[in-house]
């Protein structure tokens, strides 16, 4: 089959890359930014900084201001601080760094115990113990030596691991160096995973430098023919070196020759031996080797017979892609070209179109069926329709090939999307069993091609097909969107029905024990809208009931379903009238203290004054102002009323006018801001009073 590997590196910051197969559809892809560098793995020098006995583990500083995780079954013997009549295991895995260069500063303390262990891990919050605990799960499931290899075991072992002979508390010590390897990236508020089994990737093979005598082939390699012929490529290859390292063939080592395998071991022996002369350079904790680029990681695991060529947009790119080739793989090197054309490389082999579509839920079937992905908590659903699909002769044949649409495009999607952990397929009901046969079988097959480890259950009485894939890195949706800030990441917002009573039964909560004169609601214009035109009658309700007044206000930082209120209440001072302003509550009612009211009749003999469309009314029943003096009085009783407030369309500002002195004015302010809406009824009483 004749793919292409496709890479966008025009932008300095951003790389991706894609392959294509027939009719240039998405195959896999590969993308890596300067925002979020991958760690997984990349090697340190790391120090322990911590011992936990309950989690049986210990955290390291391995240069990145961030603790690092390491399970104690994740520690190579050579580590452990033990008598050497004690060590019944070989420790020249790589004495260099085991024995010679990595040592227990000393920092004149006591060696480590299990109660001082105790003291440090009730520093500890435990929400951050309960991830540790769920990390330390899965890096010892997503342990790996590649990609793709499954370890077949040569050498010979004790029957009981090391690690389960002693306590972390008992071996390893606190400022202890260690060279780790990252397992998994930081998620969230988990630390990194790592462990000290080291393990370098290459074409064909994989170097484990201090696993020991445990070479092996990859068991996708199925034919017993080709295993033998491997098998013997292999010893003969590791019998000629006189460092006892573990070699593993990858699945892409099948059908290479003796000089392929001699040569990729060969770099990663070198590779090695560099690292550990890095080792001796730096001091702990420091950066010793990051892992191969996505350039480098696509031209070593997609780069083979069935890829016709490999094009790439970037001048600095491509050049460094041929070096890396020349040395690696030379006589594919003619695969290489430069993309110098004017249109975007993504464009050009219709890939946009494509990547857009990984971020719907929704993906169409051929036969007018769909699928439908949505990632849980828990786990991730996927629900298979049928939709428009009715060419079949009855029911349980447009079942059948719905499924088998729906299982081919699963397999793709799940790969495409980097989808992990527990998986639930809700296929269409077929009642005869054969055909739930003929959907397993097709499943496992096409899961067959995808590199991560799969495991797979049989469709159940339910219709439900059950499998896990392993995380080899973050989803796509994880990693190219952000939560949402209108809901939060829900993807649902209250109804505007239930979010008005909700505000209005707030208002309520907190009126009804204390005497409040002005209740202030912020909230999204929507909500105020709503709330104006559809619920007058329960606003007039509370407003009569308590004798207080309410105002709405757009609150242009507000969501759909957020609110806020401002409770005033007016105080009688020197025959002045001075706010009161109580806490503002967000969402929810808040507990403070104030003094005892004061017992005065505050709204005896008083009238009030209402915008109505922004248009403000004065009714006249006594007598006109006659002075100045008392227009000024009057305006100072009314500065700092609903101060920073917004007054939009059928927003109410009340005024407190002496009983016998009322005006009779007509105002209008057509468009009423932050600046200019306090000074509205002190504004109208100016002109008045003029």
């Amino acid at each position: 089959m004749n793919k292409k590997i496709i890479i966008d590196a025009n932008f300095p910051t951003e790389t991706r890359v894609v392959l294509l197969g027939q009719s240039n559809n998405i195959e896999d892809i590969e993308f890596q930014t300067t925002v979020r560098q991958q760690n997984k793995g990349n090697i340190y020098l790391a120090k322990v900084t911590r011992i936990e006995p309950s989690l049986q583990a210990v955290f390291i500083e391995y240069g990145m201001d961030k603790s690092g995780f390491l399970p104690f079954s994740e520690i190579h013997p050579n580590y452990y601080n033990l008598p050497s009549s004690e060590r019944n295991f070989p420790i020249n895995a790589f004495p260099e760094i085991a024995l010679a260069n990595i040592t227990v500063e000393d920092d004149k303390e006591k060696p480590v115990t299990i109660y001082d262990s105790l003291v440090d891990s009730e520093e500890i919050d435990l929400k951050i113990i309960e991830d540790l605990v769920e990390s330390k799960i899965q890096s010892e499931l997503n342990l790996e030596a590649a990609d793709d290899i499954e370890i077949i075991q040569s050498g010979i072992e004790s029957n009981i691991p090391q690690y389960k002979q002693y306590k972390v508390q008992e071996v390893i010590r606190k400022n202890q160096i260690l060279l780790v390897q990252v397992t998994k990236e930081e998620r969230g508020n988990k630390c990194a995973a790592f462990t000290t089994y080291i393990s370098l990737a290459g074409k064909y093979c994989v170097l484990m430098p201090n696993k020991g005598l445990q070479n092996g082939i990859s068991r996708k390699i199925s034919n017993g023919e080709e295993r033998k012929r491997l098998r013997d490529i292999l010893n003969k290859i590791v019998s000629g070196d006189k460092n006892t390292y573990s070699v593993i063939v990858r699945t892409a080592g099948r059908g290479s020759s003796t000089l392929d395998l001699k040569k990729d071991y060969n770099y990663l022996v070198r590779l090695w031996n560099k690292i550990r002369k890095s080792t001796i350079k730096f001091p702990a904790p420091c950066f010793i080797h990051e892992e191969d680029s996505i350039i480098r990681k696509t031209i070593r695991d997609m780069c083979d017979h069935n890829v016709q060529e490999v094009v790439i947009q970037g001048q600095e790119a491509y050049e460094n892609a041929s070096k890396f080739m020349q040395d690696l793989l030379p006589s594919e090197l003619s695969k290489l070209k430069e993309h110098k054309n004017k249109t975007p490389i993504f464009t050009k082999f219709q890939v946009e179109e494509q990547l857009v579509k990984l971020y719907q839920p929704v993906v169409t079937l051929p036969s007018g069926g769909y699928i439908v992905i949505n990632p849980t908590e828990a786990l991730i659903a996927i629900d298979v329709n049928s939709g428009k699909s009715t060419s079949e002769k009855n029911i349980e044949e447009t079942a059948l090939k719905t499924n088998l649409e729906a299982a081919k495009e699963v397999a793709k999607q799940v790969k495409l999307r980097d989808l992990s952990g527990l998986i639930v397929i809700d296929f269409i009901d077929m009642s005869e069993a054969k055909n739930r046969k003929i959907i397993e079988r097709s499943f496992k097959e096409l899961l067959s091609r995808d590199r991560a480890r799969i495991q797979t259950g049989n469709i159940s009485q339910f219709g439900l097909l059950e499998f896990s894939r392993q995380r080899l890195r973050s989803s796509f949706l994880e990693t190219n969107s952000a939560i949402c800030s209108h809901c939060n990441g829900k993807g649902v917002i209250r109804a505007n029905d239930a979010n008005a009573m909700l505000i209005l039964r707030t208002i309520e909560n907190e009126i009804f024990e204390e005497k409040i004169d002005v209740i202030n609601v912020f909230a999204n214009i929507g909500s105020v809208i709503y709330l104006l035109n559809n619920k007058r009658i329960e606003i007039k309700f509370i407003e009569e009931k308590y004798n207080i007044k309410l105002n709405f206000y757009s609150d242009p930082n507000a969501t759909s379903d957020s609110y806020s209120i401002e409770k005033v209440k007016l105080l009688k001072k020197n025959n002045n009238h001075v706010n009161s302003v109580k806490p503002v509550i967000q969402n929810h009612s808040i507990d403070y203290t104030e003094e005892e009211p004061k017992k005065e009749q505050l709204r005896k003999n008083k009238h009030k004054w209402k915008t109505v469309n922004n248009n403000v009314l004065v009714e006249e029943k006594n007598k006109k102002l006659e002075t100045k003096q008392e227009v000024e009085e009057l305006t100072r009783s009314v500065e700092g009323v609903n101060e920073d407030l917004q007054i939009i369309e059928s927003d109410v500002v009340t005024v407190e006018v002496p009983a016998n002195k009322t005006v009779k004015r007509r105002y209008r302010n057509k468009k009423s801001n932050k600046k200019n809406a306090p000074n509205i009824a002190t504004d109208m009483v100016k002109k008045v009073g003029a």
